[in-house]
């Protein structure tokens, strides 16, 4: 057993307050306990009757007294001893006195002491009998830390049979024995220490027979890491059901609400070319789908790359034209203009396009890449929106992805915020800090399959087959197959499919093959680039739009 006390400190502490001398005033004799006596009587229930006459000399001002009222055993466990129903009389009068604790030990001051004087403590102990191999035993000191010298002690304890006593003085953990410790034939068990030095304690022990005497133990449990998140069996065993449990009503919310009702690896026939009216080739995606339906379709989010490509196939189309702008030096920073075109085709813009449009443009023809700027971000999420609503419409999804992903988001917040508060809440009042773990942990997971959560729709099956077949058009087709008077157009419609899908650089490198000659070029109806540009530029030309694009349109 380990019990931690003030010691030295302590001693200093008792003999500041041991005396209030007024200023100037002097002493001739150090303070000293002339004589202590001591009788305690122990209860059948483990209450301690205690009464102390203490005969003291030279002490003027404050007397303070200290007991340990707490010892520290293994496993985070604490022996806490209370003292109660104080009085402390001298001559037959009632003393002013102040009782508290502090750590180990509860001290007890006694005001307005002058010269040498006598005082008559008389108080009840909870909690000093504790269980033992063979029955119960008290374990009480109530001679601890003086600030000065015991010259004479006695104690005299009143019990029942006793199996055995000890007692030692000193240091809190000396094993150097008392003056005296004896179980009487009259009476009971007697102590005794003659010239305790300050600062020391005498820590005595009684024990009794089983059944003699109740033990009343108050045990409290120090706040320690390793008791809050405690990994006995019965919280390690809780938690790891917590844990389980968890990830299966992960597995099976996945299986009921997340996981798309279609297999995407499945390839439907499908083709961005067909032969039309005189061996022709036409342009016909499968579906009229977009180049931004397709990208949202297979991550089931919005990225930049799927407006990007969205900007350039309906430059492609003939909705708007591209033109880069003459670099003021080689050095300076690229920049476009997009303009609308007054004419362009009658087919119907999917709403999505019709509000990027709208955002890009505003009531303006024409517009600078690099000024884009404010309100275009302030519409892009219009065009989200837009785009999101189609998808659904489309039957592809039967809700929002990002508004599924948003619901489950806040539903696994909710669940880690009460984890880690549960956690904190358990670990402060028990030892079932694991718990609270789990139960964090389990929010956590439900954070990560919230972003998978969003399920595609049966309708989504034979389209997404398709998308299959055309990525694999894209990145395998012998593009010197088209016909030589539509390779620049078919090359530009297929271009902003191959952004979205993978190949872009294939498709681009046809797109330069048609420059047969070292004279500039003008481009293409959709893109143009600035005096002297050649074909051979138009890789790095369309890599710095596509950055410049994302910049502007997603940069906050």
């Amino acid at each position: 057993m380990r019990r931690r006390l003030l010691g030295v400190p302590l001693c200093a502490l008792g003999f500041l307050a041991l005396t209030g001398l007024p200023a100037g005033a002097t002493t001739t004799a150090d303070p000293v306990v002339t004589n202590f006596n001591s009788t305690i009587r122990v209860e059948r229930d483990g209450t301690l009757k205690v009464v102390e006459v203490w005969k003291l000399s030279n002490v003027t001002g404050t007397f303070t007294r200290f007991v340990v009222t707490r010892e520290h055993l293994a496993d985070d466990v604490d022996h806490v001893q209370k003292i109660e129903d104080l009085q402390v009389k001298s001559g037959g009068a009632e003393k002013n006195k102040e009782l508290t604790t502090n750590g180990d030990i509860s001290s007890i001051a006694v005001a307005d002491v002058s010269g040498d004087s006598e005082l008559e403590f008389s108080y009840t102990v909870k909690g000093a009998v504790a269980d033992t191999l063979n029955g119960t035993e008290v374990q009480f000191s109530p001679l601890t830390g003086l600030a000065m010298t015991v010259q004479d002690a006695n104690i005299v304890y009143s019990v029942p049979e006793v199996s055995h006593v000890s007692c030692f003085a000193g240091a809190i953990d000396s094993n150097f024995p008392c003056t005296l410790a004896q179980i009487g034939e009259t009476a009971g068990p007697t102590f005794k220490q003659t010239g305790l030095p300050p600062g020391n304690t005498i820590r005595m022990t009684v024990g009794f027979p089983e059944g003699q005497i109740a033990a009343n133990s108050i045990v409290e449990y120090r706040k320690t890491f390793k008791r809050a998140f405690s990994t006995d069996t019965a919280q390690l065993i809780t938690a790891l059901a917590v844990l389980l449990l968890g990830a299966l009503a992960l597995l099976l919310l996945y299986r009921l609400r997340g996981r798309d009702q279609v297999d995407p690896r499945r390839v439907v026939p499908a083709s961005l070319f067909s032969l039309g009216q005189d061996t022709r080739i036409d342009f016909t995606p499968p579906a009229d789908l977009r180049p931004g339906e397709v990208g949202t379709l297979i991550d089931e989010r919005i990225d930049p790359v799927d407006v990007t490509a969205t900007i350039i196939d309906l430059a492609v189309r003939g909705h708007l034209t591209i033109t880069e702008l003459e670099h003021e030096t080689e050095f300076a920073r690229p920049d476009w203009e997009l303009r609308r075109v007054p004419n362009a085709p009658a087919e119907e813009l999917q709403r999505y396009e019709n509000v990027l449009v709208r955002a890009i443009f505003g009531d303006n023809d024409s517009v600078l890449v690099s000024e884009l700027g404010r309100q275009v971000r302030a519409n892009l999420g219009l065009v989200q929106d837009a785009l999101y609503d189609g998808v659904v419409k489309r039957g592809w999804f039967t809700e929002r992805p990002d508004r599924t992903r948003s619901l489950w988001a806040t539903v696994g917040i909710a669940v880690t915020a009460i984890g880690v508060v549960l956690t904190v809440a358990l670990a402060l009042t028990s030892t079932w800090g694991l718990a609270g773990i789990a139960v964090t942990a389990v929010g956590v997971g439900l954070l990560v399959i919230g972003r998978h959560m969003p399920a595609k729709a049966p309708a989504a099956g034979r389209v997404l087959g398709q998308v299959a077949a055309i990525r694999g058009e894209l990145l395998e087709m012998d593009v010197s197959e088209l016909p030589t008077d539509q390779h620049a157009e078919l090359c530009s419609r297929a271009l902003p499919y191959a952004v979205v899908l993978g190949g872009s650089e294939r498709w681009i490198d046809a797109l330069v093959a048609t420059d047969t000659d070292e004279d500039e070029d003008e481009g293409f109806h959709w893109y143009r680039g600035p005096r002297g540009w050649h074909l051979q530029y138009l890789p790095d030309s369309l890599r710095n739009l596509t950055t410049n694009l994302t910049g502007a349109l997603f940069t906050r």
